[in-house]
């Protein structure tokens, strides 16, 4: 199996650029509520994960679930990512990871660049109405318009040797610390931008 689409239960505000990159050769995983996203696009759930705490008890018997106790150690998004690794899946795109609980969403960054750190081969992207987010712990690449903005944040103590082509500020083998805004609101100036890095990690947020 090659790409993972990971549905977690918080916003999809764009159904229509999901519909456009989702192919019928891609594995679709629901976290818990999720499921309702992937209905809404009118696809099938390979399989749901999850405490089922927040779907309708019917819809677990029409696909393929993994029910795991409310009592747990891992959130139900953990629970997905660990299984697209033990199913060795190369890439994994995530719909509706950005909702109300901020608390959430930072535990699944930094969960995520922890993946990059472990895994450096397999792709992990981020995607949410006009904006597009990477973990970056090597190089990437980025297609958009002149004028599109791109951010680098590290989720590392810093990043070091960070090279990039086609923005307009431009960075050559530099190093930026944790907690800096020094790659805040960069802008194409290309079609295509590529970053990369020696050591540490990043999240890269392309919005368009």
């Amino acid at each position: 199996m090659n790409r993972a689409i990971i549905f977690v239960n918080g916003n999809l505000s764009d159904v229509t650029r999901a519909k456009k990159i989702i192919n019928k050769q891609d594995y679709l995983i629901a976290t818990d509520g999720g499921v309702k996203h992937i209905l809404k696009l009118g696809l099938i759930p390979n399989v749901i994960i999850g405490d089922m705490d927040s779907i309708d008890p019917k819809l677990l018997k029409k696909f393929k679930s993994i029910k795991y106790p409310r009592k747990k150690d891992k959130t139900d998004f953990e629970l997905a990512i660990d299984y697209c690794l033990e199913n060795i899946f190369k890439e994994i795109i995530i719909f509706g990871i950005l909702g109300d609980r901020i608390d959430h969403l930072i535990a699944n960054i930094f969960l995520l660049a922890k993946v990059r750190t472990e895994n450096r081969l397999i792709k992990i992207k981020i995607i949410e109405g006009k904006k597009e987010i990477f973990i970056l712990n090597k190089e990437i690449t980025i297609n958009g318009k002149i004028g599109d903005e791109v951010s680098i944040i590290p989720v590392s103590e810093k990043l070091v040797g960070i090279t990039t082509e086609g923005l307009e500020y431009p960075l050559k083998n530099e190093e930026i610390v944790f907690g800096s805004t020094r790659g805040i609101s960069n802008v194409m100036n290309k079609t295509s931008v590529k970053i990369t890095i020696s050591k540490g990690v990043a999240l890269v947020e392309h919005n368009y």
